[in-house]
């Protein structure tokens, strides 16, 4: 079963596929709503692609990854840079506002709020998935057959792709990967 530690690293790995998944589709052409979350066992695509446009997405996601494309783990659309805007947003209104009550130090807390989030949460949520959020390290990492979870109702498919994490203790495969295509997506 593992660990609370194995089962966080599972879901970050998981996040970078699923980050490098999407980014996949959106150069594919593929238009919102298109979205996804990850668990330790796998991560949810929320999109009109098919499941087979969504399992290939995947498998060159994993190709990539695993070739050192880690900047394809880091997305500009994560929920993480929302928490971080968010975050960084409320401590300048509480450094701003300074503990006056009043409109003046409402208004200036509020500017500030919106300034900080707009210029520091972006690169704050870069680095927080970076450095705790997604784990590019893939080696290991098998992509399972993918399987639609729910059709209909509108365009978007709920699917779920399985990542089979081998042991962390085993010793990674001696095969290489031949290098990224020069038109793949780069750091």
């Amino acid at each position: 079963m593992g660990t609370p530690k194995d089962a966080i690293n599972r879901t970050r790995r998981n996040h970078a596929l699923e980050h490098a998944t999407v980014t996949l589709l959106l150069e594919r052409g593929v238009k919102p709503p298109l979205g996804g979350y990850s668990i330790p066992s796998g991560f949810f695509i929320w999109s009109s692609a098919p499941a087979d446009e969504v399992a290939a997405a995947s498998r060159e996601a994993l190709r990539l990854l695993k070739a050192g494309h880690s900047g394809l783990a880091v997305s500009p659309y994560c929920g993480t840079n929302w928490v971080a805007s968010v975050l960084v947003g409320g401590v300048a209104a509480l450094i701003a506002a300074g503990g006056r009550r009043g409109f003046w130090a409402s208004a200036r807390a509020s500017v500030a709020a919106v300034a900080a989030a707009s210029v520091l949460g972006k690169p704050v949520g870069r680095f927080l998935q970076r450095r705790f959020t997604t784990l590019p390290d893939l080696e290991l990492v098998e992509i399972e057959p993918v399987q639609t979870l729910l059709e209909g109702g509108g365009p978007v498919n709920v699917v779920w792709i399985g990542a089979n994490h081998a042991d962390e203790d085993a010793p990674a495969p001696q095969a290489a990967l031949p290098a990224a295509p020069p038109d793949a997506p780069r750091e």
